[in-house]
């Protein structure tokens, strides 16, 4: 084994996730690539779901109704806060010896997420079983369910710590 593909999304479950990672990794040799996808605001725009093209702008160009302010297909902005704990987590991971690669592809996840499986030929795929939440994962889908339903690679899930379950 010597490519660990690692999905994060910065939920709970992501810190376990990455110290497992780092574990196999010290113990196999391997290298870590970390992807973090950039999702489309079409999927994800928060709160819009069930509203009707009021609540749904996504829709709305469809239908020839125009939304002030909304650009479908667009990638959600990154946080910045986001963005210093995927640096602290190269870092740490560096720190360790580990070689460490970040991917932050922009697209839908489960399907971005086993793209990037292909492409570094990844021995293994480490991913948390949850994060976000049940209503989103019932309205948009879950992309550990995506990713354990069409991967052709072996999948090592780890569980959201007890303290946040």
């Amino acid at each position: 084994m010597k490519r660990i593909l690692v999905p994060i999304d910065f939920s709970d479950v992501t810190s376990p996730v990455i110290d497992l990672a780092r574990q196999l990794a010290r113990a196999f040799d391997a290298d870590i690539h970390l992807v973090h996808v950039r999702e489309l605001t079409a999927a994800a725009t928060p709160g819009t779901l069930g509203y009707g093209l009021a609540g749904m702008p996504e829709l709305a160009p469809m239908a020839g109704v125009p939304v002030t302010g909304f650009e479908p297909m667009q990638p959600i902005p990154e946080s910045e806060d986001d963005k210093s704990k995927l640096a602290r987590w190269q870092k740490e991971i560096a720190q360790d010896g580990i070689t460490i690669t970040l991917h932050e592809p922009t697209g839908a996840v489960a399907e971005e997420i086993l793209n990037q499986a292909d492409v570094i030929s990844a021995d293994l795929i480490v991913m948390g079983t949850h994060g976000h939440g049940a209503m989103y994962n019932l309205l948009v889908g879950s992309a550990t369910k995506g990713g354990l339903m069409h991967s052709s690679r072996p999948v090592l899930l780890v569980p959201v710590p007890r303290a946040y379950a």
